[in-house]
Formats: C-alpha cells, sequence, structure tokens
C-alpha cells in the first residue's frame, strides 16, 4: 500500500504535469496549494516558505517529509526553491531545480540501518498548470529525468559507488495529468517516454561476492487513475477496509534487454533476457485486486561454473492474470486466475542432454490454464484486527462456492491434453469428501499422441515397459477412444450425491 503511495505521490511531482487551452484561470498560489495538498493526500508532510512576486509565487526551502513508523523509516525530498510563474493565459508555469536529492532512512527492528541519497536530475523539463482550483491539468515534457544512487550509509558505514552504484534515465519523456478535488482527490496520468535506461551494480568488498544488472526499454507508457478518499491515511490499512479508494491503469514497453552477472567464491553467472511488448494492467479498490500481465517474444540465456550446460530458452507469448476479493462479504465474489506458457523453445544442446536422437518432436510447447469461479471472502485483508484474528484463531478466510475450467491446454513432445468443465461446491456437506466441500459438475479431457509418446519414452530408455503397461490400463480405465487413431476422451462427472462417474460408469 505505501509502495503505491510512494509511486503515485512521485507522479504527482515529478510526472504529472499539464496543461493545453482553458478558459478558465489558476494562479499561482493556487497551484501550489494544489500541488501541496495532493502530496498531503499521499501521506507527505510538506514545509515552505511562500514568497509573492511581481508575476506569481517563489516557494523556497522545501521538504516534503513521509514517515513509515512500522518500518522505522522516512523519505525526505528537499530543494531551495520552485518557481512559479503566471503566464497571463490562465495558466501557471513551474520551474524545479536541476537536481533534488532524496533521503531515504531505515532502520527496521533487527535489521541493518540503511541511509541512501538518490539524486532525481532533469533536463529540459517543462511544465505548465492550467485549468480551476479543485480541477488542474499538468502538462510536461523533458528531455531526461534520471534517478542516481548519490551516498549509501549501512549501520553507519559509506559506501563508495564502486562498492555500490544505481542509474535510471528516461529519455524524451512527456504527458499529462489531471487533478480533480471534491469529497476527496482523483489522479488522471498519462506519461510516455522514448526510452528508459537502468544500471545496476555492487561489489562487497569483504566477500567479493558482486553483482551487476543492466539493460534498456523502448516505448514506455503509463495510464492510470487513482482515487484518493478524504482522510485517507496510507500508512493505516483501515483506510482501504473503509473503502473509497481506488487505482487502476496500464503500463508497459514496446521492448526491452537486459543483461546480468553475479560473482561469488564458486565463479561468475551471467546472462541475458529479451522481450518484445509487455503490458501490464491492474485495478485495485476496496473490494477486488486484478492484475493481467502480458509479454512476447521472450528470450532468456544463463550460464555459470556450477551449470552442467548454458540454459538458452525462448517463449512466443506468456500472461499471468488474478482477480482475487480482498474484503468482508456475504455473498459470492468473481475470482480468476490464468496462466499461459504458450511457444516454449529451448537450444538443441538442451535437449539433447535426454534426446540425443531427436526422437521426439521439438515443436514449440504450449502450457494454457484459465480459472473463473466465485469465492465468499470472511476477513478483509488489508483489516489488522480481523487479519490478527484469523492467524490467532486458525479460522477459514474464504469459502469456495464454484470453479469453471474454461482452458487447460498442454502441448509437448507430441501429445496434447486439454481440458474445461465447471462445479458448485456444497459448503454445507465437508463429510463425503472429508472435509473438503462437496462438488456437483462434470469436466470433459481430451488427450491426443499419448500412445506415441509412450512408446518413444519406452524406446529412449526412459520409461520401462511395466510403468507403460500401468499408464494405458489408467488411461482404458478413464478415457475412451477419441475421434482420431491416437486420441482418447472422458467425462468426468460428481453429481449431486458426490458420486464419481468417468463416462457414465460409477467410479466411487
Amino acid at each position: 500500500m505505501r509502495r503505491i503511495a510512494r509511486l503515485s505521490s512521485c507522479s504527482v511531482l515529478a510526472f504529472a504535469l499539464s496543461g493545453g487551452a482553458s478558459f478558465a484561470e489558476v494562479t499561482a498560489p493556487q497551484v501550489w496549494d494544489g500541488l501541496e495538498a495532493a502530496l498531503q493526500g499521499f501521506g507527505y508532510s510538506v514545509t515552505a516558505t511562500e514568497t509573492p512576486t511581481g508575476d506569481g509565487l517563489d516557494v523556497t526551502d522545501v521538504v516534503m517529509r513521509f514517515d513509515a513508523p512500522e518500518d522505522n523509516a522516512t523519505v525526505e525530498i528537499s530543494f531551495e526553491s520552485i518557481d512559479l510563474v503566471e503566464n497571463g493565459d490562465g495558466s501557471v508555469s513551474i520551474t524545479f531545480p536541476a537536481s533534488m536529492p532524496i533521503t531515504i532512512d531505515a532502520a527496521p527492528e533487527g535489521e541493518e540501518a540503511v541511509m541512501m541519497v538518490l539524486d532525481y536530475g532533469n533536463q529540459g523539463l517543462e511544465l505548465v498548470v492550467s485549468g480551476e482550483p479543485g480541477n488542474m491539468t499538468y502538462t510536461y515534457s523533458a528531455t531526461q529525468l534520471s534517478i542516481s544512487l548519490a551516498e549509501l550509509e549501512i549501520d553507519g558505514t559509506p559506501a563508495a559507488r564502486e562498492e555500490a552504484r544505481f542509474d535510471f534515465i528516461l529519455d524524451d519523456v512527456e504527458g499529462t495529468t489531471v487533478t480533480a478535488t471534491t469529497t476527496g482527490t482523483e489522479f488522471t496520468q498519462n506519461v510516455e517516454a522514448a526510452s528508459a535506461r537502468y544500471d545496476f551494480a555492487f561489489n562487497d568488498p569483504e566477500s567479493d561476492d558482486a553483482a551487476l544488472v543492466s539493460g534498456s526499454m523502448a516505448g514506455l507508457f503509463v495510464s492510470s487513475t487513482t482515487v484518493l478518499p478524504e482522510g485517507f491515511d496510507p500508512n493505516d490499512a483501515q483506510s482501504l477496509a473503509a473503502g473509497g479508494f481506488a487505482v487502476r491503469g496500464t503500463m508497459g514497453y514496446t521492448a526491452g534487454e537486459m543483461q546480468f552477472a553475479a560473482t561469488e567464491p564458486a565463479g561468475t553467472a551471467s546472462g541475458t533476457t529479451r522481450t518484445g511488448t509487455v503490458r501490464l494492467e491492474f485495478a485495485m479498490d476496496s473490494d477486488a485486486l486484478r492484475d493481467d500481465v502480458q509479454a512476447t517474444d521472450q528470450a532468456f540465456t544463463l550460464s555459470g561454473p556450477e551449470m552442467p550446460l548454458p540454459l538458452d530458452v525462448r517463449m512466443a507469448e506468456s500472461a499471468f492474470r488474478v482477480t482475487a476479493p480482498i474484503a468482508k462479504a456475504e455473498d459470492p465474489q468473481d475470482m480468476a486466475f490464468g496462466l499461459t506458457l504458450r511457444g516454449f523453445e529451448m537450444s538443441d544442446l538442451l535437449w539433447n542432454v535426454f534426446d540425443p536422437g531427436a526422437a521426439l518432436p521439438r515443436d514449440p510447447a504450449t502450457i494454457a490454464m484459465d480459472i473463473t469461479g466465485q469465492v465468499t471472502p470472511f476477513f478483509n485483508l488489508f483489516d489488522p484486527e480481523q487479519m490478527a484474528m484469523l492467524e490467532a484463531t486458525g479460522g477459514t478466510p474464504i469459502e469456495l462456492n464454484a470453479l469453471t475450467l474454461n482452458d487447460l491446454t498442454i502441448d509437448a513432445a507430441g501429445a496434447k491434453l486439454g481440458g474445461s468443465g465447471s462445479f458448485t461446491f456444497d459448503n454445507d456437506d465437508l463429510q463425503t469428501f472429508g472435509g473438503f466441500p462437496r462438488p456437483n459438475g462434470e469436466i470433459n479431457v481430451t488427450l491426443d499422441g499419448a500412445n506415441s509418446l509412450i512408446d518413444k519414452l519406452i524406446a529412449m530408455g526412459l520409461l520401462t515397459n511395466e510403468d507403460a503397461m500401468g499408464a494405458r490400463m489408467m488411461m482404458s480405465m478413464f478415457a475412451v477412444p477419441g475421434q482420431g487413431p491416437d486420441s482418447l476422451k472422458s467425462t468426468l462427472t460428481i453429481n449431486d450425491q458426490g458420486h464419481v462417474l468417468a463416462n457414465g460408469m460409477r467410479i466411487q
């Protein structure tokens, strides 16, 4: 929760700015009041000296501070001045210093104390605010925005740059942010950057352990809306439980690559990653959490002294999605889970370890699963008292009401398994299935190429004839011939009496 608040507040400060023609007007003091209120809404305290000028407002000795008491941590942003100039057309231009320090102090109980200073820099930053009080639009562009590690201390001991470094750079940034205030505050943000570069490294002089991660991304984009209810406190989980908070958006990039290396006494391991388009859609409110991540054209390599062979794999598409209720409810709530690994390939060098004769087809493999359903949550995930009660009593956090398998696909080595079906669950009957709520429904399964795969595994010496016979007997018990020569299908049913049937024949 605090991470969301910190990231969003940084957007308000550094990226969320706007402009464009407007018939309404704002003054420099109104713009500063709006920016100050936005930061306070994300949990920052703000102190500064305001001095009116002939064409606007000078704000000096600025200190913005965020406290996280449970982690014994603080984040402080300080700089000498911000200049706000009224343009004469109802808009206001804001000029920030080219460099702004961000100081982070953290001393969690039982862990090392860490103090770091990040240097937030900008080149060619232009920022114009228009609109009216309570509904301001910030328009901005910058040749470059950057964050670099300027100082680091661990338990009071300074670390030199050759021991630890971090740099993140955005090029050709532009975007808009709209802040609308009624009973709460809504932030709508759209940001694009032509490219990003990052470089992280550390070197432990005592152990000679070291690590390096560097890479780049192209075509970055962020589009999001955040709603903060009146009185929202990012340090208090009860603020979520109380309702009104919401965030939703989309972010990603069109291409990315990374190189990494890690050195230990055994030697150095290194690797690379490459991706095409990566897209994350996210949403969260007081009732549910939703995430959907998709990526294309991925590649991964890894080699090291403890690996017998270098790893080299590729994947055409991967995806992960989840929908989960997070608030206590009387009625069933929607849930979902999805996983896709499509077009998975590995190098012939890896294939040859267990299949040197290329007996198995080396076509790209796919694993995909899509599940939806309904559950009834008995606790609010963000209510500390309810979660403490759950932990103390060992109670059941949710009740499973229904599941639908929309798709199951496993396609690899010349065989393909498919499935779909749905079940409801009777939570009043926990006896029939040994404490699990009694299901009622059916699932349809197809299996193609299984016998051919078994024959090849026998020929390769990976499967004995006895094991193969057992597998074929199990398939004959639960399946019937399908449409093709090496095809099986099965319908597994659990009826309202708790009987389990395979293709109409009762097996339990």
